[in-house]
């Protein structure tokens, strides 16, 4: 009887909770994202991408002046940290002892909107010989209209070719206490004295049949060419 009353009670209260989806307007157009249209760069702002890019990794990402780093980051870039904290080296910049770029690329390039690939060259102290990096600019709208990075990520993952001794960076991989160079030679006596036991078998073998056919031609009285069978 409880049960029949509870179950009555929960069909006239019905669903309290309320609902946090965002309606839909059908009667509204759909927005449908497109890929901006791909633009050629100017002579003059080729050299500003490459100027503003090449100075951000000489200063934010090998950790060097960074006081003069903060003017070329982005709003994007600034976020979640204030001048003070990013001046420590403690920042969203994802670092590399960079000495060199071995090779850039133009990855795309809209209006105000631009992308390269940066194929940089490690330092001798460290374990990468080189890594790749995408940067992202866009195109202040304050003027003077400057361009700014806007986003600075790895790209791809190590390989053989880019880091110098693995033994480094997997040190437990490594037999910490190698093997002493004489206990190689136990199993090289162990293989040797085989080989000469085997030897030594065959020649004793050899003579016991050479003196089997010997007196074996002395009790038949010549020295014919009949072995024993």
């Amino acid at each position: 009887m409880c049960v029949t009353g509870v179950v009555v009670a929960a069909v006239a209260i019905g669903n309290t909770g309320g609902s946090t989806a965002t309606p839909i307007d059908t009667n509204a157009k759909a927005w449908i994202s497109t890929e901006p249209a791909s633009v050629t760069l100017s002579a003059a702002d080729r050299r500003a991408v490459f100027r503003v890019s090449t100075d951000f990794i000489r200063t934010a990402v090998v950790r060097k002046h960074l006081d003069s780093a903060w003017k070329l980051l982005g709003p994007e870039m600034r976020a979640g940290q204030t001048r003070a904290s990013f001046d420590t080296g403690n920042n969203n910049v994802v670092p590399f002892p960079a000495v060199g770029v071995a090779t850039w690329d133009l990855l795309y390039s809209y209006r105000d909107n631009v992308a390269l690939d940066f194929a940089l060259v490690g330092s001798k102290k460290s374990e990468w010989a080189g890594k790749t990096f995408t940067i992202v600019l866009e195109r202040s709208r304050s003027r003077p209209r400057r361009w700014l990075v806007s986003s600075w990520t790895p790209r791809g993952v190590g390989g053989a070719g880019q880091i110098r001794d693995y033994t480094k960076l997997f040190p437990a991989a490594t037999p910490r206490n190698p093997l002493d160079a004489r206990w190689l030679l136990a199993p090289a006596g162990v293989i040797g004295a085989m080989i000469v036991a085997l030897i030594g078998w065959g020649v004793r073998s050899k003579l016991k049949y050479r003196r089997a056919v010997r007196r074996y031609q002395e009790l038949l009285g010549h020295r014919g060419g009949t072995r024993p069978v």
